[in-house]
């Protein structure tokens, strides 16, 4: 299948794409507003509702936004890197998780959706969260490397 008519089918099967699809596709969250589905060889992940996934880009967004520092960058254009868009996504949702509970333990997200849900109900907007201490958590999670582990290479 050419690059081109991937991503045709693929805007036709996910209309409203996850934006926090890496984070799903990588087996750190969950959502019960997404939907699994491969194309082809490849995995992704679309959202049942255009004002959830507004409102996921939104959140997307701002941890994009302030993470900027952390990340060296200058701006935040539409496009990152994939394990620098993975660690915010994974990182920030962890951090989110992190304001209300204190169960470190738990890696898995069970609910991207009601985790933004509770934020939104416990802050006024989403520019209110305590992004300081949502980006320790983004700049603690790290992403898998290529290649062998650490212990792997000194084993062999």
């Amino acid at each position: 299948m050419e690059e081109d008519e991937y991503r045709a089918a693929y805007q036709e099967i996910a209309e409203n794409r996850c934006v926090f699809e890496k984070a799903l596709t990588n087996n750190q969250c969950k959502c019960r507003y997404s939907t699994h589905f491969w194309l082809a060889d490849r995995e992704g992940y679309s959202c049942k509702s255009r004002e959830v996934s507004a409102n996921c880009r939104n959140v997307l967004e701002k941890l994009r936004e302030n993470s900027r520092f952390l990340l060296k960058l200058h701006s935040v254009g539409s496009a990152l890197p994939h394990n620098m868009d993975l660690r915010v996504q994974v990182g920030g949702l962890r951090g989110l998780r992190a304001i209300f509970s204190n169960d470190e333990k738990e890696e898995l997200i069970p609910d991207i959706r009601a985790l933004i849900e509770q934020a939104e109900q416990q802050y006024d907007n989403m520019d209110a969260l305590p992004y300081s201490e949502i980006v320790q958590s983004i700049a603690s999670f790290q992403t898998r490397r290529g290649g062998k582990s650490k212990q792997s290479r000194d084993t062999d």
